[in-house]
């Protein structure tokens, strides 16, 4: 059976903030405190104000001071989610991080808000073209040009949706066999 945490970290109604409880003492955590004494732990419960729960951890490395990862059991299975180093953590991140554990309805509502893809590639000249936003066939060095351009623009890691970066890059490998090298 693992060891349970120590230290706790929960709402207090009657304070109206949150305190550290190391039975059978009780402490108000306050903002000026909270750097200190994520120093002197190295693992602790939290429970935020609707009473979701979970359980954070400091694990160090070869380098660095360490590092903070949350826990919490969901379905019969440990779920973990790294957090970064103490300069990360503030309390309304937790609440938030323990009610994503939990209501994964969230995510996936969150998941689906993604944008719809607005390029399609038909595999024809004149779609490759009006991808590439072109009316006759390009030379190399515009053709060039306008897949950095159109690559920046709706690649997935600078916010664009994939399938559109799939379209742009089909339209491309279609369109270079009439490009003159």
């Amino acid at each position: 059976m693992p060891k349970s945490a120590e230290y706790k970290v929960e709402w207090s109604t009657p304070l109206n903030a949150y305190e550290i409880i190391h039975a059978p003492f009780r402490f108000p955590l306050t903002p000026s405190s909270w750097p200190a004494w994520l120093d002197m732990v190295e693992t602790f419960h939290f429970c935020s104000p609707t009473g979701h729960t979970l359980t954070l951890r400091k694990e160090k490395k070869q380098r660095g001071t360490g590092y903070w990862y949350a826990y919490k059991r969901v379905d019969g299975k440990v779920q973990k989610k790294y957090l970064g180093d103490k300069s990360k953590l503030d309390l309304s991140m937790l609440e938030a991080l323990a009610r994503h554990f939990v209501e994964p309805e969230a995510a996936k509502q969150e998941a689906t808000a993604q944008p719809q893809p607005t390029l399609v590639f038909k595999k024809t000249l004149e779609s490759a073209l009006d991808i590439y936003g072109f009316a006759t066939i390009p030379n190399r060095g515009e053709f060039v040009k306008r897949y950095r351009e159109l690559s920046k623009k709706y690649h997935p890691d600078t916010g664009g949706v994939h399938l559109d970066m799939v379209a742009v890059n089909l339209a491309y490998d279609y369109l270079k066999q009439y490009v003159c090298p």
